[in-house]
Parts: C-alpha cells; sequence; structure tokens
C-alpha cells in the first residue's frame, strides 16, 4: 500500500511539472519576436546575399527610408554644381523668379496644359495624361475628372503625384519642359471650394457653349447652368499642392541663368 502511494504521489508530480513545462513553453512562443528597425539607405545601395528573403510585390521603400546622394547626381550637378559654362553656386535664380517663369511657361485658365501624371498603388505605376490649370495665388494645379477611374484610385491609396509637361520641339536649341512633385487632395461638389476652382481656374465654359454674341445675363446663366450640371455629374476635382518643380528652359541662359532651375515650396 505505501509502495502504491509512492507512485501516484510520484505520477503526480511528473504530471504537474509537465503540465507547467508546456505552459511556459507556450508563453514563450507566443511572445513576439523583436522588431528589426530597417535602416535608411541610399537609392543606390544593392541587396546583400544575407538580407532576408522579399516576398513578391515588396519594394525597398516599404521597408527603408530612401535617401538620394544630392552630390551626385546628374540633376543637382545641372541645377547648381559645376556645369559647362557655370561655376558652383553661378546662375541659380532667386526663388520668386523661377516662379514666375513656371506660371509664364504653364499659362492660366485661357491657357490651360495637358501633363502627363504619375500615380502609384501597392508599388504598381501608372502614368496618365489629364488637362490642369494653375492657381498661382494659392500654388496648386486643379483638375477635372470622372469618377471610377484608376488614376483616382491611385490617388486615393496614394496623394504623392508627379506631373510632366513639356513644349514640343525638335532639337536642343528651343526646348521647355517642367517637373512637379506634389500632394494631392480629391474634392466632391459637397466642398465649397470644388466651384470656387471651376470658377477661378478651370475652362468649364467651353461646354457652357458660350457666344461672343450672347449678352453678360445669357453668359451668366449658360455659365451658371454648366457648373450645377458638373457638380450634380459623376466628377471630381484634383487639388494638387505643388512642393518641387524643376524646369529647364534654353531661354534662361540669354539672362545669364541656368537651363535648369529649381523651386521648392519650403
Amino acid at each position: 500500500m505505501k509502495k502504491f502511494s509512492r507512485m501516484f504521489i510520484a505520477l503526480t508530480l511528473a504530471c504537474v511539472a509537465a503540465f507547467f513545462f508546456s505552459t511556459a513553453s507556450a508563453k514563450e512562443k507566443k511572445q513576439p519576436a523583436q522588431e528589426i528597425k530597417a535602416k535608411a539607405i541610399d537609392a543606390t545601395t544593392q541587396k546583400t546575399s544575407n538580407h532576408p528573403e522579399i516576398p513578391q510585390g515588396v519594394s525597398c521603400n516599404d521597408c527603408h527610408e530612401m535617401k538620394l546622394d544630392a552630390n551626385t547626381t546628374a540633376t543637382k550637378v545641372w541645377l547648381e554644381g559645376d556645369a559647362p559654362g557655370k561655376k558652383a553656386g553661378e546662375g541659380i535664380m532667386p526663388k520668386e523668379k523661377v516662379w514666375d517663369e513656371f506660371t509664364k511657361m504653364i499659362g492660366n485658365k485661357k491657357n490651360t496644359r495637358t501633363f502627363v501624371i504619375a500615380t502609384s498603388m501597392n508599388n504598381v505605376p501608372l502614368s496618365t495624361t489629364a488637362e490642369f490649370a494653375l492657381d498661382p495665388d494659392k500654388k496648386v494645379l486643379y483638375g477635372l475628372h470622372e469618377k471610377g477611374t484608376e488614376k483616382l484610385a491611385h490617388m486615393q491609396s496614394n496623394p504623392r503625384v508627379s506631373l510632366n509637361w513639356h513644349k514640343e520641339f525638335e532639337g536642343f536649341a528651343d526646348f521647355r519642359c517642367c517637373q512637379i512633385r506634389g500632394t494631392v487632395e480629391l474634392m466632391d461638389s459637397s466642398n465649397p471650394e470644388f466651384e470656387q476652382a471651376l470658377i477661378k481656374c478651370l475652362p468649364y465654359e467651353k461646354g457652357a457653349r458660350i457666344a461672343e454674341t450672347d449678352n453678360d445675363t445669357v453668359k451668366e446663366t449658360k455659365a451658371k447652368n454648366m457648373r450645377e450640371m458638373l457638380k450634380k455629374a459623376n466628377m471630381l476635382i484634383s487639388k494638387i499642392t505643388i512642393e518641387q518643380i524643376t524646369m529647364a528652359n534654353v531661354d534662361f541662359t540669354k539672362e545669364g541663368f541656368r537651363r535648369y532651375q529649381r523651386w521648392v515650396s519650403k
């Protein structure tokens, strides 16, 4: 009897020990692995052989902060470095003049431009064309778009956009172009700025069929009806806040400036 009691106690202690050991192991397994923060890298950095496996669709900028080497990029050299005919720091336009030249290049409500606009969603880029008008006071571009397009889905997912416009040219003796970076906001007709953008910047009157022979009352009535129709239609206005402009214009050299100039909002 005593032998049986000793065996029972030993078996009980073994079961209790096994229970506590399995519980402790489970807790250890449930503890999340320590997260490793990815460090910032240069855009030219190559993946090393010991780098963790990268799932399909994931890019470097999903984990790392990407940095450009501003001292050696070709664009930076043309903007302010030692370039043909210019020493470092020479020929750089004042910021206000760069903006003025940009407004001349892009035009106004009566002379809008068709841009190539680049967007991205889930690391998949998209480039398309759209007409935009500049509000020089707010330093924004406005575009009128039909809802449901792929580029708008991209904008909703990722508001960072880049645009490009250039004048058609046959050679390098007469060229002008600009590259724009900015952040986009999509506005529907419930936004008060929707109608303001139409009136001040967007050439919506083209669709109102306003004749030169119409008197002022008729013109305003047609314009108002067109605005109301657009507000009720399946349309959105994109508002792009401009953050950086890089321009190239061979005419800049006639005033002693570099042909490449840059404007930055901050």
